[in-house]
C-alpha cells in the first residue's frame, strides 16, 4: 500500500469531522480532497448534509434555570438541618430546666446545660456541618460554623440570661 493510498483511506476517515481537525492535519485533508474526485464528492455531500440541517437558535448565553424541584428539596435540606439543631438544643434546655431546681442550684443546672451541649450538640454539630460542606455552598458552611461555635461556646452564658 503505497502512501497516496494510506492518506486516501484516511481523508474518507476524516472527512466528517475536518472541522476538528488540527491546522496541519486539516491542511493535508484539503489538499486531498483538491486532488482526488472521489474525496471531493464525499466532502461535498458531508457539507450538503450539514448546511441541510436546521440551526438551532438557542444562544450559548441562555441561562439554565434550576429544576424547581431541586431548590425545593435543597430548601427543605437546609430547614431539616435547621430544625435538628433546634431540637437538640431544646431538648438540652428543656432537660437542664425541668430537672434541676433553679432557685437553688443554678450554676449546677447551666454545668449540666454545658456538659449536654458537649455531649449531644458537639457531635451532631460536626456532623451536620460535614454535612453542609458536602451538599451546600461555602455560604452555609461558614454561617454553620460560626453559628454552632456561638453555641456551643456561650450557651452557659445564654441560658444565665433566661433565668
Amino acid at each position: 500500500m503505497d502512501d497516496n493510498h494510506k492518506v486516501h483511506l484516511l481523508t474518507k476517515e476524516l472527512i466528517p469531522v475536518i472541522d476538528d481537525l488540527d491546522g496541519e492535519a486539516k491542511q493535508v485533508v484539503l489538499n486531498h480532497i483538491h486532488d482526488c474526485s472521489e474525496c471531493q464528492q464525499l466532502y461535498t455531500n458531508a457539507v450538503e448534509l450539514e448546511e441541510s440541517y436546521p440551526k438551532s437558535a438557542a444562544s450559548d448565553e441562555v441561562e439554565i434555570k434550576p429544576l424547581k424541584k431541586l431548590v425545593q428539596f435543597n430548601r427543605g435540606l437546609k430547614s431539616l438541618l435547621i430544625f435538628i439543631r433546634a431540637m437538640i438544643l431544646f431538648y438540652i434546655i428543656y432537660s437542664g430546666w425541668r430537672f434541676y431546681d433553679w432557685e437553688s442550684s443554678a450554676q449546677a443546672a447551666i454545668d449540666y446545660i454545658q456538659g449536654l451541649t458537649f455531649l449531644f450538640y458537639f457531635p451532631a454539630a460536626l456532623f451536620l456541618i460535614i454535612f453542609t460542606l458536602i451538599f451546600f455552598n461555602k455560604k452555609w458552611l461558614w454561617v454553620s460554623v460560626i453559628i454552632d461555635t456561638m453555641i456551643i461556646l456561650f450557651i452557659g452564658r445564654l441560658a444565665t440570661i433566661f433565668i
